[in-house]
């Protein structure tokens, strides 16, 4: 059965393809090196470590903190696990979790769909749904299994520290947590040090000792008397990074005693030693090649034969793998590379002081390899990095609603901070304003469209609009910020000017004039702009979600149970083949559920599904002004059908306050709302005459509307034909019916149903 029953919930991939196409090389633990130390004290003190609920590996840059970690879970004994690279655009929440979600699906963590009954009790403060999901998944495990975070201190958003934090709250006895981090991450760990949940690895635990110093040094064939290994330890004060490169560099030493007493391994040294022992002494043509691929965090054989324009690429990075010159593997076909973190730095440092004028053209050259390849977040960081904000705009302004319909509004938003708002251009006013829009943020939104006046020909715009006069009139008909008129004018115009049906906008502005309609209550002619904007080939997904919705609300209204039901679970599936789950408009799609369910007489369904969906609005304010008024009056008729009368009173209060700030054409959601009032009142009245009708009994009494047999609503509602006709008796005594056509024409008097 679909989520529209109370079946358990279908299990299966929930992610939609990620935009980030470099996503799986973050999925990768390092791979085994031939250059690893074994380590045993540590390899014993992390199987101890990872039993805990969190392990936190904390030391500065160098200290081996992830090969560490990559050898214990690689160790015979070890529970198995899911490993995530995290970088700076993980500050996105949609791009973390989804990342964390695609890390458990390998490791064999099955991603169940949605269960609304998982966040029933933490309306307030429940984390994005993706994030209960992963909760879930975490805990129908039945094998132990660690989950790691890799170069945590990328992650700054105290909002993304909160969920982390909801997640170490929620970690069943089974799953595990390590923290792989150069400094203290922003989480309240206080508690599960008391509690003793918390195991830590610092930079003292991760020091080499002299046993470890000695097995790398005989690694490069170099035997060092015991007082200058143990002087070499005291140097570089057990620093893995010092050491490893001390090691590199005995091996080509007549005295090596002699290095080991002018050797220092602080920082600066590393520098010096990288820049003049290291590059210096390579033929010309690799040390140019390294110093310019420093400028890529990642790369590949292709993108440095674009960077160089060469052709031999690949063999120059497969030379610097066999000669061990700090190159890390970042997949096991050996396609994407790193430098080692302390390498690159000190190569992108001498670049820019040798040849300044050469890191903008590089910067560009990557720039154009990844637009190319539709990498779009690495495009951009080199567009700016290269100094060229027109171009890293452009791409902004071209991509920015593929981003938010992949729940990556975050990162949209944290390029227009980048770029800041120095670009006055039409396209970007646009851009603005959407994102604005998207936000809530209807003053921000306000003053990018009076920028725009004036423009209307401007066009067509990067994002796909024919003209300004086109977006602009999208966004007035879809947000309705001036009320229904304006919104119904705007929307009119929309479809005026884009009728290209193979175009998102064609999608969004049918969406906008189906929904203007819908407000008025004009159900006929909302239904065909709202069905042509679903079939849209290139439809985004929310605007999907969005018209589904809307197309179950209104046939419910005109008693088409059955399409409404349909509608619903439609909605249902955009929301999970996209992975939209952690998105506002996810909770359109639940209160559309709820409403199918209730329809149906699937009274605890309803609530649990309607409990979901007001708890994903409430997390988000993100939803302008029409949402949470349809979540609103949606969601308190079903509390009232239901009997949930105080909810159904409390829903009704905040829908009065948000209606008032419209005063014309509201007749239409005025009589809705006026509608569920005289429900919740006839409920009073029902009491104060007689015995309320439970929930069940209100089940049966709407199923004995039609033409099923009491043993056919017995099977429709999970029950024993002897409990229906005790409900069924119970509903004729309360309502003082005698039979059962009396009964339902006195419930619909009452607006039982």
């Amino acid at each position: 059965m679909s989520a529209f029953g109370s079946d358990p919930p279908v299990r299966g991939p929930v992610l939609a393809t990620p935009t980030d196409h470099l996503s799986d090389v973050k999925l990768h633990a390092p791979s085994r090196r031939a250059s690893w130390v074994d380590r045993p004290r540590l390899m014993l003190a992390m199987a101890v470590a990872i039993r805990s609920p969190v392990t936190l590996v904390a030391a500065p840059a160098g200290y081996g903190k992830t090969t560490v970690v990559a050898q214990a879970l690689q160790a015979g004994d070890c529970p198995g696990s899911a490993w995530v690279s995290l970088d700076a655009g993980d500050n996105d929440p949609a791009r973390l979790w989804t990342h964390v979600a695609a890390a458990l699906e390998r490791a064999g963590c099955v991603l169940p769909l949605v269960e609304p009954s998982r966040v029933l009790g933490r309306a307030v403060d429940a984390p994005p749904t993706l994030l209960v999901t992963i909760m879930a998944a975490l805990a129908a495990m039945p094998d132990d299994l660690v989950l790691v975070l890799d170069d945590f201190h990328f992650v700054q958003s105290p909002e993304r520290h909160g969920e982390v934090e909801a997640l170490i709250q929620a970690l069943p006895e089974k799953a595990h947590l390590v923290i792989i981090t150069r400094s203290d991450p922003g989480l309240r760990l206080g508690r599960l040090r008391v509690s003793h949940d918390l195991a830590e690895l610092r930079a003292d635990d991760l020091a080499f000792t002299r046993e470890e110093a000695r097995d790398l040094v005989a690694r490069t064939g170099v035997d060092l008397a015991d007082d200058t290994l143990v002087e070499l330890v005291e140097r570089t004060e057990g620093w893995p990074a010092a050491l490893y490169l001390a090691a590199l560099s005995l091996a080509d030493r007549p005295d090596p005693d002699d290095f080991v007493h002018r050797f220092s391994g602080s920082n600066r040294f590393i520098g010096d030693y990288l820049t003049e022992e290291v590059l210096s002494r390579h033929p010309e043509r690799l040390r140019d090649f390294i110093l310019d691929v420093s400028v890529l965090d990642r790369f590949s054989a292709p993108l440095c034969d674009h960077l160089l324009g060469r052709g031999d690429s690949a063999t120059i990075l497969n030379d610097l793998e066999r000669a061990n010159l700090f190159l890390v593997p970042l997949d096991a076909d050996r396609t994407w590379f790193r430098f080692h973190q302390l390498f690159a730095a000190v190569a992108r440092s001498e670049l820019e002081l040798s040849h300044p004028d050469r890191v903008p053209d590089l910067h560009g050259r990557a720039a154009e390899w990844f637009s190319a390849h539709g990498l779009v977040p690495e495009a951009i960081t080199h567009w700016l990095a290269a100094g060229r904000t027109h171009d890293a705009s452009a791409l902004v302004h071209a991509n920015w609603l593929g981003f938010v319909d992949a729940g990556r509004a975050a990162t949209v938003l944290g390029w227009l901070d980048v770029l800041g708002p120095g670009d006055d251009s039409p396209p970007a006013h646009v851009t603005a304003a959407w994102m604005a829009s998207l936000v809530g943020d209807e003053h921000t939104a306000a003053r990018h469209l009076r920028a725009l006046e004036g423009m209307d020909d401007y066009g067509p715009l990067p994002d796909g609009s024919r003209s300004v006069e086109s977006a602009t009139t999208q966004l007035r008909g879809l947000f309705g910020y001036g009320g229904p008129l304006d919104m119904m004018a705007a929307a009119r115009r929309a479809t005026q000017l884009e009728t290209d049906g193979r175009s998102a906008q064609f999608a969004v502005a049918q969406a906008a004039l189906g929904h203007a309609h819908y407000v008025q209550g004009e159900l006929d002619q909302a239904l065909p702009p709202l069905r042509a904007a679903t079939r849209a080939d290139r439809a985004p997904g929310m605007i999907r979600i969005l018209t589904l919705s809307l197309e179950c609300f209104a046939e419910g209204e005109r008693g088409n149970t059955t399409r409404a039901r349909e509608c619903a679970e439609q909605a249902m599936e955009v929301l999970d083949s996209r992975g939209l789950g952690a998105t506002p408009q996810a909770s359109w799609a639940y209160v559309a559920l709820a409403q199918a369910q209730a329809d149906a007489g699937k009274s605890d369904d309803a609530m649990r599904t309607l409990e979901l969906g007001l708890s994903t609005r409430r997390l988000d304010n993100a939803q302008a002004v029409w949402g949470p008024i349809h979540h609103l009056l949606v969601s308190a008729r079903i509390a009232a059908r239901l009997g949930h009368d105080v909810l159904a009173r409390d829903l009704l209060a905040e829908l009065r306050q948000r209606m008032s700030r419209f005063a014309d054409g509201m007749t239409a959601m005025q009589a809705r709302a006026d509608a569920v009032r005289k429900l919740v009142n006839d409920h009073d009245a029902l009491e104060m005459i007689g015995e309320p009708l439970t929930e069940r009994e209100l089940d049966v009494l709407r199923l004995l509307q039609g033409s099923m047999s009491l043993h056919e609503i017995s099977v429709e509602l999970y029950l024993s034909p002897n409990t229906v006709k005790s409900h069924a008796r119970a509903v004729y005594r309360k309502l003082g019916a005698h039979s059962r056509a009396d009964a339902v024409r006195r419930a619909r008097h009452l607006t039982l149903i």
